[in-house]
């Protein structure tokens, strides 16, 4: 529970109506919904009973009433001891990222946070097919996505396109001895896990087109989405796949086992001729935000030293 939640409980205690306090706290109602299923679930309670027009609270919500409001009112008295106005709320915001990227980004922006003097929550999720409705409705604060967005109450701002990939897969697989000239031919005469990214490989995987160009069929064995099922799938197994962010790549080199190896520049031009390499956008709602200022500057710079590496 967040002191948050508690403002939720508080305010729809005092209204009885949880329409009116999404307007207040400017939030989806669906998310203050969310809040009171997740109390309901903490505290093993109902807390409210649906009437016709509105709430009523339970005993235990009667209750405790008293006592979550006296912690908003200690919370807002520590927070007016501190002079920085950005700091003064405790800020929960949630970012979409695929799943290369996924990994470490908010250790790097709670470091940021920190040097800022700030108290920031960052939700990390996986990007999906709906991203742009979820920030419509407030679920997602900010999205890192390879495609940009023409909906309406979406802004796209182009981060950066990619310059590497790199090759995974098991430590004692035969590829790692082969001429990497000829690197993309030998891969795909073995199966293939596609790292699955939206908007991107959904559809079609870059080395699928680059084989049919061949006149050969790539073997796919299974899409993933997760760095960690991806080292599983490909532990002792012929199987391999591609990651591009610097990130998972790390990750990765920590995993017994399992190799990564760049795909030397020559031959990444070869795997992307016809489908171009992934471009990175930031998605955001065009609506007032709630999130640091420098938070947009600090992720276009962890996305640009991820995916974009010397020669």
């Amino acid at each position: 529970m967040s002191i948050f939640s508690f403002q939720v409980f508080v305010l729809v205690y005092e209204s009885l109506n949880s329409m009116t306090v999404a307007q207040a706290l400017n939030v989806p109602a669906s998310k203050v919904s969310r809040i009171l299923n997740q109390l309901r679930h903490a505290l093993d309670d109902p807390l409210f009973h649906r009437k016709q027009y509105g709430f009523e609270p339970s005993e235990m919500a009667v209750r405790i009433y008293p006592e979550m409001k006296r912690v908003l009112e200690l919370a807002e008295q520590a927070c007016s001891l501190d002079l920085d106005e950005h700091s003064r709320i405790k800020r929960e915001v949630c970012i979409a990222a695929p799943s290369g990227l996924r990994v470490g980004l908010s250790l790097y922006l709670n470091k940021l946070a920190e040097q800022h003097n700030q108290s920031c929550t960052f939700v990390v999720k996986p990007t999906n097919y709906y991203v742009e409705r979820d920030i419509r409705q407030g679920e997602i604060d900010l999205s890192i996505s390879n495609e940009a967005s023409v909906a309406d109450g979406v802004n796209s701002r182009f981060i950066t396109q990619s310059n590497s990939v790199f090759v995974v897969g098991c430590q004692h697989h035969p590829i790692w001895q082969v001429d990497e000239d000829n690197m993309l031919e030998e891969i795909i005469r073995f199966p293939f896990v596609v790292n699955g990214i939206p908007a991107f490989n959904d559809r079609i995987d870059p080395l699928e087109v680059y084989a049919r160009d061949l006149g050969r069929e790539l073997k796919i064995e299974a899409r993933v989405c997760d760095i960690a099922e991806l080292a599983n799938q490909l532990l002792d197994t012929q199987s391999l796949s591609f990651v591009g962010g610097l990130p998972a790549v790390t990750l990765l080199q920590r995993i017994e086992g399992i190799r990564v190896q760049r795909l030397p520049p020559g031959q990444m031009e070869l795997l992307h001729g016809r489908m171009g390499a992934p471009n990175h956008f930031l998605l955001s709602s065009s609506r007032q935000h709630s999130y640091p200022e420098w938070l947009i500057d600090a992720i276009f710079d962890y996305v640009s030293d991820s995916v974009v590496l010397p020669d």
